[in-house]
């Protein structure tokens, strides 16, 4: 098991060797998926990977902090919502997960559309 350094031992990592700390980040964080339940870790590794990306998209430390600060803050207030209105919650989820579904253009029941090849 990895264990999490002291924050000045981090901080000595972030001045001195960010590659290192980068490194750690990423081993904590795949412990933790790896050692989640099988429903959660993959709601886990999709959230990774959309960090991973805002990490990657953000041009320097400070735009990293701003942008996960907000997903985080993003998260907290849905949660929030969801707590203190869980009627209207779960009304909103149900509508926003319906679909309508359009026929195909062009085909009536039974028929198929010619092959283009």
């Amino acid at each position: 098991m990895v264990k999490l350094p002291d924050f000045d031992t981090m901080m000595q990592l972030h001045r001195e060797d960010p590659e290192a700390l980068e490194r750690l980040r990423q081993d904590l964080t795949s412990e933790l998926v790896n050692n989640a339940s099988e429903e959660t870790k993959r709601r886990l590794e999709g959230l990774q990977f959309r960090i991973n990306m805002e990490l990657r998209r953000a041009g320097n430390p400070t735009a990293r902090f701003l942008k996960l600060s907000g997903m985080m803050q993003d998260a907290f207030s849905e949660l929030n919502y969801c707590l203190n209105s869980p009627l209207d919650a779960i009304a909103e989820k149900q509508k926003s997960q319906s679909a309508v579904i359009l026929p195909l253009f062009g085909k009536t029941a039974g028929q198929t559309l010619p092959s283009k090849h």
